[in-house]
């Protein structure tokens, strides 16, 4: 696995954990990648605190062919974990989404065949938010959540093709982070 910038992120720090392989989803990785993201998602929950943020993953699969699991700072001064839940519960009902609770050490692959359309968000509680996708979904879900007045309130970037940057500030952002996160960064270690 490894990090990248999430292209048109929304914040600064918006990263993306990659498989170096190529899967789908989540629940397709193998018992090593698995292990391997739990461990970016443990060393980037440390850094965003030290940074006074907390976490937010999310993941969606569907209409996408490789997985990726997006990572979200929020500051802690923006909103608590459970405005943030309420965001996503609220936001999905108002979409006739059934965004539901799954028990924290519930592994995905329980719950989601491979090949399984879904939406999944963890908050930094731990606490798991899932919906099965049926029909349509909005590709922008976990995004506009999170962009909304009651997480970080921009709503102007849910849509990541508005948050283009040159690659000059993409380098410099790239190079920013990879300085910043190196004291958390296990593979360093390697």
């Amino acid at each position: 696995c490894y990090l990248a910038l999430a292209k048109g992120a929304l914040i600064p720090r918006h990263v993306l954990i990659l498989p170096i392989g190529h899967y789908q989803s989540v629940v397709e990785v193998s018992s090593e990648v698995l292990e391997e993201m739990e461990k970016y998602k443990s060393a980037l929950r440390s850094f965003y605190k030290s940074k006074g943020e907390r976490c937010v993953l999310f993941e969606r699969n569907y209409k996408s062919q490789h997985l990726q699991l997006q990572v979200v700072p929020v500051p802690l001064d923006r909103c608590t974990t459970e405005d943030i839940k309420e965001a996503f519960t609220v936001q999905a009902q108002e979409q006739q989404i059934e965004l539901m609770e799954i028990p924290q050490h519930t592994d995905l692959k329980q719950i989601a065949p491979p090949g399984t359309p879904y939406f999944y968000v963890e908050l930094d509680s731990g606490e798991k938010l899932f919906y099965r996708i049926q029909k349509h979904f909005p590709l922008q879900f976990g995004r506009e959540v999170l962009a909304s007045e009651v997480v970080l309130n921009i709503p102007t970037r849910a849509d990541w093709r508005e948050c283009k940057q040159s690659r000059e500030e993409e380098e410099n952002d790239c190079k920013q982070l990879r300085d910043d996160f190196q004291p958390y960064d296990f593979a360093w270690e390697d």
